[in-house]
């Protein structure tokens, strides 16, 4: 049943269209030694086709192998041997199901490999082999392959696990020395990293086709993780189902021993879904010594000659076996070139190290300012020779020639090399005539590296320009730039300072630059100069814009500044002790002057006094000056009056202590007074009209008693004016 689903599969997807692999089994291309030999094997290793035994081998032609070149980049393996476990290799890419001849065969190195799967006892059908023996010239052997099937995506994680195997037969592989008269047998098809056997099983796309894992996690426990070896296929490149990336067999052998590989590939328990390995072509190498060399090292330009004075010159000497031992590559040289005076001298010998993989031999080619032909440098890598090993001679063959000069000039691209306005532009170009390889070059100063560019002259000058090669040469430029005599536009921006509410008139004063010149108010575009303004604030900027013949535009303000203002104000006071004389005190602010106008009276000063000819309301002005000349005013009206004074004691006591003995009235501002004492019954005890006269408390010579006294007095005051005050005296005694 398993044959039938997979046959009508074929048919219906047409697995045959579309293949991009093409495979031969014609001629030697079906010869197993010959193939291994000559498509394997690269020519620095000699195989032989013989057992361990040393008796020749009986290899019969088969049609189970064949030469396939995969035309397609992303297939694993691009060109090499191709075995199938199917009746032909052209299997891989025909509309088959990919059956074998379904004949049994009994092998122990593919049983030992299905019981480490977990598939002992199973049957081995159609079973492909090429065998081949070689002397180990180095320490290591390794080739590159991949793996694909058919059973792949509807057998996977099943009993049809195809097996193959590249069994090593030698006395020391990876560190293990047989016995004395025997061998070691090694499967070195595995997964990187493990000992386990690759089969579809093992690598494939992480999960079974019936749900059940069993099988591959007996063979694999990390099959899940190790399915990013494997890829899907579509049949764009192969009808196979599925193949691994590319895996390298490789092993640790001993320089000189006989080894004898095993390379098979069989079916399992039936003759259907083939499997096939696909051997990278020259893969399987013998050692040799890589020379890889890089003329004019870190230059751009890509020449075949060696030049004078350039960049260093590189080799580089690499090994990918034999790695355990030193090894001594002599160097000489041969050829016309002289070392030390045409080149560096150069090391008689390079060392790698066991363990180093690749050494570099360094030169550079001097420059002896000469001009000569062609020189010829050879360096020769000598004889190498090694335990199981002698590497040829190789040859290295350079030729050595001058360096080309660099040369470039400044072209000036404009009509002149002066111009009339600052700002205005220059056009220079520089011309390269000839440089070696590639160059650098920018303009010194601003470091502009165009070779065309626009120069803006704003003074004499001069603009240099730097140029070098990659071999290292330097050329300096210079190119010579005028500014014609230029007077720079002057100006001078008018400021005014004003009293508050007075105008201004703004009239900024210019000349120079190049005419003509062009004047205008920013605000209005006006061109009238001087202009008459208002100012509308404490200080007020009016711009104003400046052109010139050479489009020098200048932009600046003319100020108006309005002066602070000063507050007129001032006090007064009568004067409490001269009649009719009155005090004035300035309280203004911002003022410098003050001018008093009153009673017909001009005054200046800021605080005075004033005697007026008689009481009455008086217009006082006054008028203050700030340090600007701002002026202010303020007329206040000025009672004038004839006010006295008294000071009338309120008690006394007569008894001759000196303190306060008698009761006497003093006061300013009236002309005399009437005073009269009354008892408590109304009855008179003191008169007088004497302004210096002081009572002492006694009637008639009489000491009156302790007690309160009234009194009431006429006070007589100027202008024909009175004043009654009347009061209580106490008397104590």
């Amino acid at each position: 049943m398993r044959k039938l689903i997979v046959f009508l599969l074929c048919i219906a997807t047409g697995c045959a269209l579309g293949q991009t692999m093409t495979v031969s089994s014609l001629s030697n291309y079906k010869k197993p030694y010959w193939m291994a030999s000559n498509i394997l094997v690269d020519s620095t290793l000699s195989v032989y086709n013989m057992g361990q035994n040393a008796l020749p081998l009986t290899q019969v032609s088969t049609t189970q192998i064949g030469y396939f070149q995969a035309n397609d980049t992303t297939f694993p393996v691009q060109s090499g041997i191709v075995m199938v476990a199917a009746q032909n290799a052209s299997d891989v890419i025909a509309a088959t199901n990919g059956t074998g001849n379904n004949t049994t065969f009994t092998d122990a190195e593919l049983s030992s490999v299905l019981t480490q799967l977990g598939s002992s006892g199973y049957a081995i059908k159609d079973m492909v082999e090429i065998e081949f023996s070689f002397i180990a010239q180095t320490d290591t052997i390794s080739f590159n392959y991949c793996f694909g099937s058919h059973e792949y995506d509807g057998y996977t994680c099943s009993n049809f696990n195809d097996v193959f195997g590249f069994f090593l037969e030698g006395t020391y592989i990876d560190g293990v020395t047989a016995a004395t008269g025997q061998t070691i047998v090694k499967n070195i098809a595995t997964i990187p990293g493990t000992t386990i056997p690759i089969a579809v099983n093992t690598i494939n796309s992480g999960s079974s086709s019936s749900g059940n894992t069993a099988n591959c996690l007996s063979a694999n426990p990390n099959f899940v993780a190790h399915s990013a070896y494997f890829n899907a296929s579509n049949g764009s490149i192969t009808t196979l189902d599925g193949y691994t990336d590319k895996f390298t067999a490789k092993a640790n052998v001993q320089c000189g021993g006989w080894y004898t590989i095993r390379l098979k590939l069989a079916n399992v328990s039936d003759n259907a879904l083939s499997s096939a390995v696909f051997l990278e072509e020259n893969s399987l190498k013998g050692p040799v010594i890589t020379v890889s060399d890089s003329a004019n090292v870190g230059n751009t330009f890509n020449d075949s000659l060696m030049v004078e004075g350039c960049n260093k010159n590189q080799i580089i000497f690499a090994r990918s076996s034999n790695l355990g031992v030193t090894m001594k590559i002599p160097i000489d040289t041969e050829g016309n070139a002289i070392e030390g005076q045409d080149f560096s001298t150069l090391p008689d010998t390079l060392y790698l190290l066991p363990g180093q993989t690749a050494d570099t031999l360094t030169f550079w080619i001097y420059d002896d300012n000469i001009a000569e032909g062609i020189d010829t440098l050879i360096i020769v890598q000598d004889y190498v020779f090694t335990d199981c090993y002698d590497y040829p001679v190789n040859r290295m063959t350079y030729y050595l020639r001058d360096k080309d000069t660099l040369d470039a000039s400044i072209v000036l691209m404009s009509s002149s090399d002066s111009v009339s306005c600052p700002g205005d532009s220059i056009e220079l170009s520089v011309v390269m005539n000839s440089y070696e390889g590639d160059y650098y070059a920018y303009w010194s100063g601003d470091s502009v590296i165009s070779l065309n560019r626009f120069v803006e002259v704003l003074s004499d000058t001069t603009y240099t320009f730097i140029v070098f090669d990659e071999c290292g040469d330097t050329l300096e430029l210079t190119q010579d730039i005028f500014l014609k005599p230029y007077t720079p536009m002057v100006y001078e921006s008018d400021t005014v300072r004003v009293c508050p509410g007075d105008s201004a008139m703004l009239a900024p004063f210019y000349y120079g630059g190049e005419p003509p010149l062009s004047f205008y108010w920013m605000n209005n575009l006006s061109q009238n100069n001087p202009r008459t303004v208002l100012p509308y604030a404490d200080t007020s900027f009016y711009e104003f814009s400046l052109t010139d013949g050479c489009s020098v535009f200048k932009l600046d303000s003319a100020q108006a500044i309005a002066m602070p203002a000063p507050l007129a104000g001032f006090q007064y006071l009568n004067d409490p002790y001269v009649p009719l004389r009155v005090l004035f005190d300035e309280k203004a602010s911002n003022e410098v002057t003050w001018t008093w106008y009153l009673d017909s009276t001009i005054i200046t000063g800021a605080t005075f006094e004033y005697d007026f000819s008689k009481p009455g309301d008086y217009e006082v002005t006054q008028v203050v000056s700030s340090g600007f000349g701002c002026k202010d005013s303020i007329t206040l009206i000025v009672a004038v009056e004839t006010d006295f004074y008294m000071y009338i004691p309120t008690a006394f006591t007569p008894d001759n202590d000196g303190i306060n003995d008698c009761f006497q009235i003093k006061g300013v501002g009236y002309q005399g007074y009437e005073l009269v004492v009354l008892n408590r019954w109304g009855n008179e005890v003191y008169r007088t009209s004497d302004i210096d006269a002081c009572w002492d408390g006694t009637l008639n010579g009489k000491e009156l008693p302790m007690g309160a006294y009234s009194w009431r007095m006429i006070a007589y005051l100027p202008f024909d004016e009175i004043a009654i005050r009347e009061g209580v005296l106490s008397l104590f005694r």
